[in-house]
């Protein structure tokens, strides 16, 4: 039964209090437990605290990823000095609960034992803490039948209408002790064999046959940029007369290939790199903290390498930040370039990294001494919280109730800067350029506020002077597209294993998946199917890229039934390659 660290930990703070022994009555001793107690429950409270800012930006009690997330770190400690002065209002509240604690505990008076015979009081106190320690497994395992199994985080759905209600349920030292050890996916078999599974769907790509064309490959994966953010695809918004706040990537978007049902696979930064990179969904927790991180991977960068790429890895922050430089290394890409390489303190914005304006103009004219064809992917920093502008900036961008607001368009105005300097370059006109997200951040319209707007990024494929144009209404577009989509247009010619599909293949799957509060979410054609492995917990057509209809469980069981059946395909599939 107690086979996790924090089982041990609790049952033995349980036990000083209860330790059927008459120095638990000592003063001295009393106060150790009065420490104990403040410090658990202070740090659960801090926990808890800590989420009620955190909870916006990824919509899920925080669990232990949290701290390989962010081990890599360098700035955590102005990250951490940021954040409470940000959120001081919770730090206020937290400080008066701690002492309202104190001032609680203080209130009970712990006297010596009323039994002074001592063959009573042990046998009597034993007793008494046999019958706590059952009372509390009973608690910790939500009842007494022998068929109860122990309280998990997945049991909060059975309180709740939507996934994302669950938070509500949850508490933050619950889902942080519960994931402790929690490492790798929960493996699921549908199919009997791999000839069934192959039959549903299969992730191999086989070679085209072509030859490959030698056209440069540039990624931008901006940070927390949102659909919501680009006027361009957000038309019928405020009787057609919303803007957004990224004019320039509106402009692009009109000459470039680009999906108005467009998806993250995650929710975290750490999810992205996977999916944009290697094709590989997040599917339960982070892939780059699974014990499969480390097996050999295709990857873009990977397989371009072998046709005579170059490769390179930009991010401006902290060399190692979010473990890139680890990842980046592992799915073999040649040169990685931080806030080391960029070697000016004076552009960097104090928190996360370089901003983006002066980094993106080093990304240029770095890639402008590399040998060609390359490969090379930019993941930005500017727009994050604290979202802050660089000082000679303020008042440049317009400012309005939604916090983003100026640190988005700033982020914009540096993409505006980057292009012109790199259209001017010899290698402009021969590069694929693609433009995505992360993830989504903050939703500032209530019309992104749920289970579509909570992962709907831009993808944009933009090719100088190319009839690689439009706006695509029907195909679900997902960051783990993009791979196989680069590598398709470029004509590679080999095998190679992609969980995404071809979006400029009309034949492919039109799915896009991703997960969330312990639920995986299906997007086929125009339904939305929510799962949680085992059981359906919605089913939903997709009205418009924006919005759901009523539950369609009842009225279209056939439909549901295949979207099922090709969610366990694509589920079966990437657990059986990180097996391997």
């Amino acid at each position: 039964m107690i086979h996790r660290p924090w089982h041990t930990s609790i049952f033995f703070i349980f036990l000083l209090y209860f330790i059927p022994f008459k120095f638990r009555f000592n003063k001295n001793y009393q106060r150790v437990l009065l420490v104990i107690f403040v410090v658990t429950n202070g740090l659960a409270l801090l926990a808890n605290g800590a989420d009620i800012g955190y909870f916006d930006f990824v919509l899920q009690r925080t669990t232990m990823d949290i701290f390989d997330e962010f081990k890599h770190e360098t700035n955590i400690l102005a990250l951490f000095g940021k954040f409470i002065i940000d959120w001081w209002y919770l730090t206020l509240i937290w400080i008066a609960m701690i002492i309202g604690l104190v001032w609680a505990y203080r209130k009970i008076k712990i006297e010596g034992p009323k039994i002074k015979l001592n063959f009573i009081f042990y046998p009597g106190s034993i007793v008494a803490l046999a019958i706590m320690i059952g009372l509390v497994i009973g608690g910790a395992r939500g009842g007494f039948r022998h068929s109860t199994r122990p309280i998990v985080m997945s049991n909060a759905g059975a309180y709740v209408k939507t996934p994302h209600e669950m938070a509500i349920v949850l508490n933050t030292p619950f889902t942080l002790m519960h994931s402790f050890e929690i490492r790798g996916y929960k493996r699921v078999n549908y199919f009997s064999n791999e000839e069934e599974l192959n039959s549903v769907y299969s992730p191999i790509y086989k070679a085209s046959g072509k030859e490959v064309r030698k056209e440069n490959v540039v990624i931008f994966i901006v940070e927390s940029m949102n659909k919501e953010f680009l006027g361009s695809l957000t038309r019928d918004l405020d009787g057609g007369k919303y803007k957004g706040y990224m004019p320039f990537l509106d402009s692009l978007v009109g000459i470039s290939k680009t999906y108005l049902h467009s998806y993250a696979n995650g929710r975290k930064s750490i999810d992205a790199l996977p999916s944009v990179l290697t094709s590989i969904p997040r599917i339960e927790m982070p892939f780059v903290l699974t014990p499969y991180y480390n097996n050999k991977l295709n990857s873009l960068p990977g397989l371009l390498k072998e046709k005579g790429y170059k490769s390179a890895f930009f991010h401006g922050a902290p060399n190692g930040s979010m473990g890139f430089l680890a990842f980046t290394n592992l799915i073999g890409v040649d040169e990685y370039y931080g806030k080391t390489e960029y070697n000016n303190n004076s552009d960097f914005d104090g928190i996360w990294g370089i901003w983006d304006e002066d980094f993106m103009q080093f990304f240029a004219h770095t890639l402008d001494t590399f040998s060609r064809p390359f490969v090379a992917s930019l993941f930005t920093v500017s727009s994050h919280h604290p979202f802050e502008i660089p000082k000679r900036y303020k008042g440049k961008f317009k400012k309005d109730e939604f916090v983003m607001s100026e640190c988005v368009q700033y982020t914009d105005f540096a993409f505006s800067q980057v292009f012109e300097t790199a259209s001017k370059m010899p290698w402009f006109k021969n590069t694929l350029f693609v433009i995505t997200a992360d993830h989504v951040s903050l939703n500032q319209r209530d019309e992104f506020k749920n289970d579509i707007g909570y992962f709907s990024v831009p993808v944009i494929f933009y090719k100088p002077g190319s009839n690689l144009v439009g706006l695509d209404s029907i195909t679900n577009a997902q960051q783990a597209d993009i791979m196989p989509t680069v590598l398709n247009y470029l004509g590679y010619d080999k095998d190679y294993l992609a969980f995404g599909k071809d979006l400029f293949d009309p034949k492919s799957p039109n799915v896009a998946i991703n997960y969330l509060n312990d639920t995986y979410r299906l997007f086929m054609d125009d339904y939305l199917l929510i799962y949680d492995g085992k059981h359906s917990k919605g089913f939903y057509h997709v009205d418009t890229y924006r919005q759901l209809s009523a539950d369609q469980s009842i009225r279209n069981p056939k439909k549901k039934r295949s979207n099922g059946k090709i969610f366990k395909g694509l589920h079966s599939a990437i657990q059986e390659q990180d097996d391997r």
